[in-house]
């Protein structure tokens, strides 16, 4: 790091309307520094990030002056912002899908990128393309595919390759792991540190998770209703906050170990199984190289086994392709296995088939990832809630679906009034509660979570996981919670399953597993994890 000014903000403002959505913001950055800008969903970091890059909606009003390098790109005409973008300033989104062209090959998006700021042959832009993504760790084999055809780390190294093809001194990354495995996870930030330190860049990470920061940062800004509250070093801030608001934010992320009592392996000797998955092989068609021979089916799943028990929480961990996603999709019954069984509360889940797969469908609910993806726009909360009533033998009438609907809702932690509002007028943890809410309607017995809380900052993963932990207790339930978030497993499982390359490679009791794993990869997992220093 050297004492070379890169970035400078001063007194940035951004509104809709009468809502100021940042307020006064200032602060700057130098050249070969990290910055973690920090705070719970809304408090305004991504709409800094949009900000500096002149990226805002339409409709937002700001001012306050935005200097790279030392030049202003407040009130700078567009035409001119469209040769700075890019090459003096790149910025890596969190969903790298959404942000690259389902239908152009990887190689040509980033070249692209290279042939809007340089006049160069194709040829030239995709040799340039070529050495960012490899340079980046992508295969040679993978240039040339299609983005549906990467993992998602491969595409996230894509999205940064595009950011950084033009060399910038700075580069902004809003979330850049957060929907990625741990093992993932730590290869995309080692390779934005060793991006920052071999080229001087200036990075500012925008993030929910301290954990990341505490690996990456040299200072953090903390954020909070558009202002910054506390700015000092990563050490400072997360040893010693000041500000009451970061010590929250600090307290809420360090996830207590779950204890058990009676001990998981006593509870799973004791009470019988509610879900089991017994030798589970699904496979998945290749795409054909040769006329003459089919290619051999890729195989998602070898031989899986599970148990989930009465008044259990079993956690289902391993990094992006390890079949963790097939496997809830037959245990769902959203697809059918080439080998294997699924039992429901003793019962063949898998050939069940009419009215008795209805009803066995009835006693198992899921809540995935992001809620809003799950809900159709246009529809009022008390019809996506009640949606799984056509499971039932005979749906309720209006009246008793009303009261059902405003039950649950006050259940989770809302207000029977919130029936009739629509997805879009609630909060990221408010939307939870909604899909917690539709999950537990037809009062199921077990519920599977599809990274239900890797999306929310820890404030309100905090109270998703506490009002999940009280759901349990007062009703009876037992979980299947599917993530790559081992700090959250440990937080919440009794039990865990690790799966690799569509296999169980080990299973236990949570906290035998974390203190002592014995499979190398496991070790792997846990080594990769990011951790908070001791307060």
């Amino acid at each position: 790091m050297n004492d070379r000014k890169l970035l400078e903000v001063v007194g940035l403002n951004i509104g809709f309307g009468a809502a100021r959505v940042v307020k006064d913001l200032s602060f700057e950055l130098r050249s070969g520094e990290i910055l973690g800008l920090v705070g719970a969903s809304g408090s305004g970091k991504s709409m800094t990030a949009l900000g500096i890059m002149r990226l805002l909606p339409q409709s937002a009003v700001s001012s306050g002056v935005v200097r790279v390098n030392g030049e202003t790109l407040s009130g700078m005409p567009e035409t001119q912002l469209h040769s700075i973008r890019g090459r003096d300033v790149g910025m890596v989104f969190q969903e790298p899908m959404s942000a690259l062209n389902p239908l152009m090959r990887i190689d040509d998006q980033v070249a692209e990128t290279v042939r809007l700021h340089r006049q160069v042959p194709l040829a030239e832009a995709r040799r340039a393309a070529a050495e960012a993504l490899v340079d980046l760790g992508l295969e040679q084999n993978a240039l040339e595919r299609l983005p549906y055809e990467l993992s998602g780390g491969q595409r996230q190294r894509v999205a940064i390759a595009m950011a950084v093809v033009m060399s910038p001194r700075l580069l902004i990354a809003d979330e850049p792991t957060t929907a990625l495995d741990v093992i993932t996870q730590a290869q995309i930030l080692l390779l934005l540190q060793r991006l920052v330190r071999t080229r001087n860049m200036g990075l500012i990470l925008v993030t929910h998770d301290l954990a990341v920061v505490a690996r990456l940062a040299d200072r953090v800004a903390v954020m909070r209703r558009g202002e910054i509250v506390e700015h000092a070093t990563a050490g400072e801030i997360l040893r010693q906050p000041r500000h009451p608001y970061t010590a929250a934010l600090l307290k809420a992320a360090r996830l207590q170990p779950k204890r058990t009592v009676p001990p998981a392996m006593s509870m799973a000797a004791s009470t019988p199984a509610v879900l089991e998955a017994q030798g589970i092989v699904r496979e998945y068609p290749r795409k054909r190289t040769s006329l003459w021979h089919p290619a051999p089916p890729l195989r998602a799943l070898d031989g899986v086994s599970l148990a989930v028990h009465a008044g259990e929480t079993v956690g289902l961990v391993g990094e992006s392709g390890s079949g963790k996603s097939s496997l809830l999709k037959v245990i769902l019954a959203l697809e059918t296995s080439q080998a294997g069984e699924v039992s429901l509360f003793g019962e063949s889940l898998s050939s069940a088939k009419g009215a008795t797969l209805s009803r066995l469908r009835r006693g198992i609910q899921a809540v995935f990832q992001d809620p809003y993806g799950s809900f159709d726009p246009q529809w009022r909360v008390e019809r996506l809630i009640g949606e799984p009533f056509f499971l039932l033998a005979s749906p309720p009438p209006a009246a008793e679906r009303r009261r059902k609907v405003a039950a649950v809702l006050e259940q989770v932690g809302l207000s029977a009034s919130d029936a009739q509002r629509l997805p879009r007028e609630f909060s990221g943890g408010e939307r939870q509660r909604i899909a917690i809410a539709r999950a537990l309607i037809t009062e199921p017995k077990v519920i599977a979570f599809d990274e239900a809380v890797s999306a929310l900052d820890v404030l309100i993963r905090e109270q998703v996981l506490s009002l999940l932990a009280e759901l349990a207790q007062r009703l009876k339930l037992s979980y299947l919670f599917v993530s790559h978030d081992l700090q959250v497993m440990r937080a919440v499982a009794d039990r865990i399953y690790v799966m690799q390359r569509g296999r169980i490679v080990e299973e236990g009791p949570t906290e035998t597993l974390f203190e002592s794993p014995r499979h190398a990869y496991t070790q792997a997992l846990i080594a990769a994890t990011p951790k908070l220093p001791v307060s």
